[in-house]
């Protein structure tokens, strides 16, 4: 057998999966909110969250959340600010949008919520195409 560092788990159903929609955490920003209501569906569907693992969900939902708001200040302030000596520097915003992608894409990963964590898990849509997917953005 061939180790295979880093791998992820491959979401399966599991027997105490949740099986409703819990409403997203009170102190959820909109933007967390908003991917919550989104993701939680289509994982409470393919039954491969407890209660447990809902700490996995938030994480996701607040790196995207951070990915917003990230883009928000880059959209607002520019992609470089002037420093307090005047210079020109890259927006700060940018070393946040960078960490909070890169967490979101380890979230999604353990989540089963990419599509190479999708195929490594099996997971297919028998009533509609892979193209409908409403992860897909």
């Amino acid at each position: 057998m061939r180790h295979q560092a880093g791998r992820k788990a491959t979401p399966q159903p599991i027997a105490d999966a949740i099986r409703t929609v819990p409403q997203p955490p009170k102190h959820f920003p909109p933007a967390a909110k908003a991917e919550w209501k989104r993701v939680m569906p289509v994982l409470v569907e393919r039954r491969v969250l407890s209660i447990a693992d809902l700490h996995a969900v938030e994480r996701f939902c607040e790196a995207a959340a951070d990915i917003v708001d990230a883009r928000a200040a880059i959209a607002q302030y520019g992609a470089y600010v002037e420093n307090r000596l005047g210079e020109l520097k890259r927006n700060p915003a940018f070393a946040t949008l960078r960490e909070a992608t890169a967490e979101s894409r380890r979230w999604a990963a353990e989540l089963g919520l990419s599509p190479s964590s999708r195929s490594r898990a099996g997971v297919h849509q028998d009533s509609e195409s892979e193209d409908d997917s409403p992860l897909d953005v």
